[in-house]
């Protein structure tokens, strides 16, 4: 199964009092790339969520963006710091009694004291922090990777209609050979009548001729793997498993077998056919640069 190496998933929970989202998007990269944004709270994970890209996907540059509802550090509750407030307590009752202060300690001047007052976050039970990311980030590599799939059938069903072409226009020059051989052999026959009349002579010349010529142009074994080559490919393209790298591998070998065979076939037709067919494999290689 084919999977483009552009898509984008998405997954979400509730983590605590707060909504937990995380966003993967991927582009085209020669190798596997991750790069991970997350919250300062949740920050020791990021080494777990890299395992858990890395292990689905193989190539592209990946980018996972976690929030919390859009907050580094969610906070949960005012507290008071009675150890703070005992101790301004103590010492401005102190400085009363020592200096003969009059007045008294207001509740509204003494909160505004620094550090009486704080914020305190939820503390968060890592065990099962790390079950609610897990899952999240699970459902959403889901989600980019039936995305990923999704334009990955689109584009494998062009990628199998330009193999049939390939296939029909090989075919075409295995059936142009005989023809090949059969005008080469007419031409050279009628040079040896018109520079010589001895037909014994031009006899044993125009077999040593022909087969000269059928064994320097025989692409027979070049079609053979190339159709071979295509065969392979369409096989990779039902594979499970991704095969961006080996299809481009394959494409350069179809490609060296193209140009085998209009190098070796001095046939104008054929010359034809083989463009046709580089044409092909040059848009193939197009597209598997777009596959994981």
């Amino acid at each position: 199964m084919l999977r483009s190496m552009t898509g984008y998933g998405r997954g979400e929970a509730i983590l605590g009092s707060n909504k937990l989202v995380v966003e993967a998007r991927t582009v085209n990269h020669r190798f596997c790339e991750v790069s991970v944004r997350l919250p300062r709270t949740i920050s020791s994970f990021e080494g777990k969520i890299r395992e858990i890209i890395q292990g689905r996907i193989s190539r592209g540059k990946i980018n996972v963006n976690i929030s919390l509802d859009g907050q580094e550090a969610p906070v949960n509750k005012l507290v008071l710091n009675e150890d703070v407030a005992d101790a301004y307590f103590k010492i401005l009752g102190g400085l009363q009694s020592r200096y003969d202060l009059g007045g008294s300690i207001d509740i509204n001047t003494f909160l505004t004291l620094p550090d009486v007052l704080s914020w305190e976050q939820e503390e968060m039970d890592e065990g099962k922090t790390w079950k609610v990311v897990e899952a999240t980030v699970t459902a959403a590599v889901d989600d980019l990777q039936q995305m990923k799939e999704r334009e990955g059938n689109n584009l494998a069903k062009d990628l199998l209609l330009r193999l049939d072409l390939i296939d029909k226009k090989v075919d075409d020059v295995v059936a142009r050979v005989p023809d090949m051989l059969k005008h080469h052999r007419a031409r050279v026959s009628e040079r040896l009548r018109e520079i010589s009349q001895d037909t014994e002579f031009n006899q044993s010349r125009l077999e040593a001729e022909a087969v000269l010529f059928a064994d320097r142009t025989d692409c027979t074994e070049e079609c053979v793997r190339l159709k071979s080559h295509t065969e392979q490919f369409r096989d990779l393209v039902h594979a499970p498993q991704p095969a961006g790298r080996k299809l481009n591998f394959l494409l350069q070998e179809m490609n060296r077998e193209a140009n085998t065979i209009g190098s070796k076939a001095q046939d104008v037709p054929i010359a034809r056919d083989v463009i046709e067919i580089k044409e092909e494999i040059e848009r193939l290689r197009e597209q598997v640069q777009n596959f994981e």
